[in-house]
């Protein structure tokens, strides 16, 4: 499919998402509660954060086929002196919609979990530090698209003492 066809369905199907009534659907990403996170200064400890998109809906893939899609991203503030090393995103799921035929999308659906590594600084103080962010992304159902949205991220990384 060229550029110009894409880009026009996906304009499409936004505006058809938006011009919905408010409240007869909404599609959701949740995150679920993080367990305890510790560390010790120096170290490194990772941070698995689960999510689950609502059902009848999925949402696109940290990398995308298309540059014209808007990816899943997650954004995390740090505080000193916890911060994020790396973010490991799971592959998509690739699959085929009505309002694409013969297009495959990289997709989540149902649960999907994101990998965070968190390093605290070698001269780290004992304490508990919290992390904030959101993950942000647009979800779609079989047919329309909707505006894009974020969640919020929040958990916590306990410094142990050395």
């Amino acid at each position: 499919m060229n550029r110009a066809l894409i880009w026009l369905l996906l304009a499409l199907l936004t505006c058809r998402g938006v011009s919905q009534e408010p409240g007869t659907r909404v599609p959701s990403v949740e995150m679920a509660p993080v367990g305890k996170v510790g560390v010790k200064p120096g170290s490194t400890a990772t941070v698995r954060l689960d999510f689950r998109v609502g059902s009848e809906f999925h949402i696109n893939s940290n990398k995308p086929h298309s540059e014209l899609l808007i990816p899943t991203v997650l954004k995390l503030q740090t505080n000193d002196p916890v911060s994020v090393a790396s973010i490991k995103y799971p592959a998509g799921q690739d699959m085929s919609f009505p309002f694409a035929p013969g297009e495959e999308l990289s997709v989540y659906s149902g649960d999907f979990s994101v990998s965070v590594a968190v390093k605290a600084s070698a001269k780290a103080p004992a304490g508990r530090y919290p992390l904030t962010g959101e993950l942000h992304f647009q979800a779609c159902d079989r047919s329309a698209c909707y505006p894009p949205r974020s969640v919020p991220v929040k958990f916590e990384v306990s410094v142990a003492a050395q």
